[in-house]
């Protein structure tokens, strides 16, 4: 305990007012003393209450002489001092702290309340402990009086506490070993007896303090809880015992190994039908029976290596031909455990082998099969979205998926057009199938012309010797992918349109066709049908491409995708740069809010901007570009239309007052005149003076 934890707090009382009497006296009446201070606020040394009310009940106080009346021997300790720094027998001291400055004082009363609170917070304590424990706890004192008995005990003997504390320990427990302890001064362990009803397994122990014995304890252990335990070690043999009868009366072989390949047991069956003793391969290990020539292979040695149950054909070394199949079984940690391994005479199943064969080559079939169907089934999860606008296209992408037309797709830049044209090309060619994108604006023509359709040897200047395949070729049998078709030449349309409707096409300075099975999915932010009408897109290329329009939604007529989309960024963030960041609810909204004219390409660089920049663990308002901290005002949904009205009027005769420093002006901003405007202003507090 530190002197700060039972000092009383005080302010010390100048020398100079005490001379001339001004001191004032607010501590209660138990504080029979103060500290004293010079002019230089350090301490001097201690003044009692009745001088100093003395003191000023004199006519001419500064007639007389403090030091006659300072006690400059009390003792001084720091508050972070432990209490065993006071002198012994004091009866009070002054506090300061590490700077020499007087903070209180400590008495002995304030001492020993103290002491006696700690001690009763500590009886409370050990109270709680000893009868917390399930063992019953008895102490006695060297005089063999009972001084401490938890609940437990209280159960065991079913008396009350207060019914035996100071009593003698032989008057309650007749049988108690307690005296033997205190006369021998050895422990006692292990003994037997009964108290009450119960009987129990009895630990004594004497309690020395120095070289004397100052009473004994004892703790008691129902033995029911053992005779529990030695029940349930019966059952488990009992259970043992009705598995090795189950193993024996089985009719098909069963072979047992630990998850190192060592055999454990065999049951009658299997010495039957492989022939095998169980003497010759107890114990053994499966790689050296190989080795012997006791089997040809091991099913179990293949489970170990893959952990799955597998079946195999064996000759064992008498030259009989078993069918075994070994199973895997895990412990509660997913650790390899045994091999339990099923042995059957192959003769009699011979027509099984058969069919087993051709269920092999569908297995094969099937799981190839599978595996396409797998790849096929892309998680929607790629593409977060809640809303029915892109729920409708995502429906509609999963949908014609499996069919080649062409698919045009259509949004702002930023919402997600690359992402359903992967989407349709693993839902329907798969992932095995080449995806080919090419961005036509990114291109100046000529270089347009030769990347989608290739070059022949010597085509251009700067051309490669051997010629280049385009992206036409290379996409052959899987799904070309042209981003902003809007910006392609008019020129190149043209081709465009003959290689989609023809499926063949020359390379620039070729001579020979090349024929392609390609499904196209094109994208733009532009709008074709006006560009078609204007002239600047081809008619019949729009047409041949919207066969099946997509439009995808900009973010900010899908709000509801907004926290979804945000929280996916945060995990992946999270998990790139190994952060645990979090975002507050409130900064959500405020995102929710914002019209995102990139859509959801500027909300993810918004999100790594905020969570790579920020030094805090949970994204707040002080973490939002300056961009998006601007004052936005909407009142809450629910809200009643008068009540919002009124809000909204407040706040923009606020907003526009900041700007403009004049009512006058404000009226001329907002067009309502100046009258109305000191109105409403004066009714929504904003008048000042």
């Amino acid at each position: 305990m530190k002197i700060s934890d039972i000092m009383i707090r005080i302010h010390p009382i100048s020398a100079a007012d005490v001379v001339t009497g001004r001191t004032e006296i607010k501590a209660p009446k138990y504080i029979d003393f103060f500290p004293v201070v010079d002019e230089r606020q350090e301490y001097a040394g201690t003044i009692k209450r009745d001088v100093l009310l003395a003191i000023q009940d004199c006519n001419a106080p500064g007639s007389l002489s403090l030091q006659t009346h300072i006690d400059s021997k009390t003792p001084v300790v720091l508050k972070t001092e432990d209490i065993d720094a006071l002198p012994e027998a004091v009866h009070q001291a002054v506090v300061v702290d590490d700077n020499r400055q007087v903070v209180g004082i400590v008495t002995a009363a304030r001492l020993i309340r103290m002491l006696r609170k700690n001690l009763n917070e500590f009886k409370d304590q050990f109270s709680a402990v000893i009868n917390s424990a399930q063992n019953g706890i008895l102490a006695v004192d060297c005089e063999g009086r009972i001084i401490i008995a938890n609940r437990a005990v209280e159960e065991i003997l079913e008396v009350q506490n207060s019914s035996i504390i100071g009593r003698q320990v032989s008057e309650v427990i007749s049988n108690t070993l307690m005296p033997v302890i205190l006369e021998s001064k050895k422990p006692l362990l292990g003994q037997k007896i009964r108290l009450g009803k119960t009987v129990v397994m009895a630990n004594y122990s004497p309690i020395i303090s120095g070289n004397e014995v100052v009473g004994a304890v004892s703790v008691f252990q129902d033995i029911s809880l053992l005779e529990n335990t030695s029940s349930e070690l019966n059952y488990v043999k009992g259970l043992m015992y009705e598995l090795e009868a189950i193993i024996n009366s089985s009719y098909d072989g069963m072979f047992i190994t630990d998850a190192e390949g060592n055999v454990l047991r065999v049951n009658k069956a299997y010495e039957r039908i492989a022939g095998i003793k169980a003497a010759e391969i107890l114990g053994k290990d499966m790689r050296q029976l190989v080795e012997a020539q006791y089997y040809n292979q091991s099913v179990t040695l293949l489970v170990m290596e893959k952990g799955e149950s597998i079946t195999i054909n064996q000759t064992v070394k008498n030259d009989r031909k078993i069918l075994v199949t070994g199973n895997p079984v895990f412990d509660a940690e997913g650790n390899l455990f045994r091999v339990v391994t099923n042995v059957r005479d192959i003769t009699e199943l011979s027509q099984l082998q058969e069919q087993l064969s051709k269920t092999k080559e569908q297995t094969l079939k099937y799981e190839t099969e599978l595996s396409h169907l797998r790849s096929m089934q892309l998680k929607a999860q790629e593409i977060i979205f809640r809303s029915n606008s892109m729920t409708q296209a995502i429906a509609t992408a999963t949908k014609i998926a499996e069919v080649d037309s062409t698919v045009l797709v259509t949004g702002e830049s930023g919402t997600g057009k690359e992402l359903i044209a992967k989407l349709i090309h693993k839902r329907g060619k798969g992932i095995t199938k080449p995806f080919i994108k090419i961005n036509c604006a990114a291109l100046p023509e000529h270089l347009l012309e030769s990347e989608l359709f290739g070059y022949e040897t010597g085509a251009f200047t700067g051309a490669k010797k051997e010629g280049k395949p385009g992206l036409f070729e290379l996409a052959h049998n899987g799904t070309l992918f042209l981003d902003e078709v809007g910006d392609m030449p008019l020129i190149l349309q043209a081709k465009l349109l003959r290689a989609i409707q023809d499926k063949e096409f020359m390379r620039v300075g070729g001579t020979k066709s090349i024929k392609v099975n390609v499904r196209i999915i094109a994208a733009t932010h532009r709008n074709l049908a006006d560009m078609a009408k204007e002239g600047s897109f081809r008619t019949d290329l729009y047409y041949r491409l919207v066969v099946v329009p997509i439009h995808l939604p900009p973010l900010r007529d899908r709000k509801e995708d907004i926290p979804l989309l945000i929280i996916h960024f945060l995990e992946k963030f999270n998990k790139r740069f190994g952060y645990s960041k979090t975002i507050r609810p409130e900064v959500i909204d405020k995102l929710a809010d914002y019209s995102w004219p990139g859509n959801v390409r500027e909300l993810e660089n918004i999100i790594e901007r905020m969570m790579v920049t920020a030094t805090v663990e949970e994204l707040n308002f002080d973490c939002l570009p300056e961009s998006l901290k601007t004052k936005s005002f909407l009142p809450k949904r629910g809200t009643k239309l008068k009540t919002a009205v009124e809000q909204v009027e407040a706040f923009l005769l606020s907003e526009t007052y900041k700007d403009c420093q004049s009512w006058q002006k404000v009226a001329e901003a907002l067009d309502v005149d100046r009258a109305t405007v000191y109105r409403k202003a004066k009714h929504y507090g904003l008048l000042k003076g």
